[in-house]
């Protein structure tokens, strides 16, 4: 029986066209002073979220680090973590948070940066 070694395959395996995976895109509305919402990105992939409309206050979790977006203003998160948002502010949030594969180079876990 012939079989090729454990190393070998795991050689073709990464050699092997994937599967495209589509972006996972999520429109939220937040209202005043209601609760946080909780927004994940899995191993293997980066996200983006964007302000559309109001204030939003973000955390990442295990940073200390709070976040304050305008509308318009945007945050790249370049690995598997989870960020929560909430409004900040009288005005109701709307955000944009977008999942997609990261390169083979990327999805490792990392802080939040700001993105144009």
């Amino acid at each position: 029986m012939n079989s090729a070694p454990a190393p070998a395959l795991a050689f073709l395996r990464r050699l092997a066209p994937r599967r495209a995976v589509a972006p996972q895109t999520l429109v939220a509305t937040l209202a005043p002073g209601g609760p946080v919402r909780a927004l994940d990105c899995a191993p293997g992939c980066r996200a983006t979220l964007q302000v559309l409309s109001g204030r939003a206050w973000i955390t990442q979790h295990g940073e200390g680090d709070d976040w304050f977006l305008e509308p318009g203003q945007r945050l790249a998160l370049p690995g598997p973590g989870r960020l929560y948002a909430g409004t900040d502010g009288p005005e109701p949030l709307q955000l944009r948070w977008v999942v997609e594969p990261a390169s083979p180079q990327g999805g490792t876990p990392g802080a939040l940066r700001a993105a144009a």
